[in-house]
C-alpha cells in the first residue's frame, strides 16, 4: 500500500494563539492576585509600623504621668480637643528608701521637716501640700532641702500650708508637657525653681506624626480625684497615615493625696 500523506508534528497558528491567549489570561488572573497579596502584606507592615510608634508614645505618656505630682496637672484647650497636658514630676530615685510623712504636726511655718525613715538628698526639691496647678506652677508650695541631718531636712523656706497627711513629694527640676500641634505629638519641659514661678515649656521632642483625634474625643482629659478615688488622665489619639488608621486610648491613674 502507498503511503498516503507524511504524519504532522508541531501546533497549528489557531492552536499557538489559543494557548497564547489562556497563558495572558492565566497570567493577567495571577499578577491581579499576587499584587493583592503584596498590597496586603504591606498594609499590614504600614499598620504594625503604626502601631508600634503609637504604643511607644503612649507608654512614654503613661510612665510619666503615673507619677506626676499630685493635682499639678493641667489640660489647656487651643482647638476643639483639648491639645496639651503639663504636669509636674515625682522625683523616684529622690524618693528610694524615704517614706514620704515627715513627724512634725503641721509644721506650718517652720523650715525642717523629719522624715520616718531617711532624708531626701541635699538641694531635692520638694512639694508640700500641692492642691492646684497654681500651686505647683506658682513656686509657692515648692522647697528645697538646704541641710540634712539624721532624718531631718532643712528647707529654703518656712513651709506655708501643711498637709494634713503631713506628705511631701520630691520633686523633678523639669515640669513635663505633651501637646498635638499640627498632626505632631511632642514632649516639653519646663525648669522648676523652689519659690519661683515655673519657667516656659520648651525644647520639644516630637514623638509622633501623622497624629488626628480619635473618634472627635479630645486628646486628653484631666478627671480630678476625690477622697475614694486617684485623679485620672484619658489619653485619645489616632495615626492616620497613607489611607490606614490606628487608634490608641489609654487610662492612667495619678495620686492625688497632697
Amino acid at each position: 500500500m502507498r503511503q498516503r500523506g507524511r504524519k504532522q508534528d508541531g501546533f497549528t497558528l489557531i492552536e499557538l494563539v489559543i494557548v497564547i491567549v489562556l497563558l495572558g489570561i492565566l497570567g493577567a488572573m495571577g499578577a491581579g492576585f499576587i499584587s493583592q497579596a503584596f498590597k496586603g502584606f504591606f498594609d499590614t507592615d504600614a499598620r504594625m509600623e503604626m502601631y508600634e510608634e503609637g504604643k511607644s508614645a503612649l507608654v512614654r505618656m503613661e510612665r510619666e504621668i503615673h507619677i506626676a505630682v499630685p493635682n499639678a496637672v493641667e489640660v489647656t484647650t487651643a482647638t476643639v480637643a483639648g491639645d496639651t497636658i503639663s504636669f509636674g514630676v515625682v522625683d523616684e530615685n529622690a524618693m528610694a528608701g524615704v517614706f514620704g510623712q515627715y513627724t512634725e504636726d503641721y509644721p506650718s511655718g517652720g523650715a525642717t521637716i523629719t522624715d520616718r525613715s531617711a532624708p531626701l538628698p541635699y538641694a531635692t526639691l520638694v512639694s508640700i501640700y500641692n492642691t492646684t496647678w497654681d500651686d505647683f506652677a506658682g513656686g509657692g508650695r515648692i522647697y528645697a532641702v538646704t541641710g540634712v541631718t539624721g532624718n531631718t531636712m532643712t528647707l529654703n523656706n518656712a513651709i506655708g500650708p501643711a498637709s494634713p497627711y503631713g506628705r511631701y513629694y520630691a520633686v523633678r527640676p523639669q515640669a513635663v508637657s505633651f501637646s498635638v500641634s499640627n498632626g505632631i505629638l511632642s514632649r516639653s519641659t519646663a525648669t522648676v525653681t523652689a519659690g519661683s514661678a515655673l519657667g516656659g515649656f520648651g525644647n520639644p521632642e516630637s514623638l509622633v506624626k501623622d497624629i488626628i483625634p480619635s473618634d472627635g474625643l479630645p486628646y486628653f482629659t484631666y478627671t480630678p480625684g476625690t477622697s475614694t478615688r486617684n485623679s485620672v488622665v484619658t489619653i485619645h489619639f489616632a495615626i492616620s497615615r497613607n489611607g490606614e488608621t490606628v487608634n490608641f486610648h489609654k487610662e492612667v491613674q495619678v495620686r492625688n493625696v497632697p
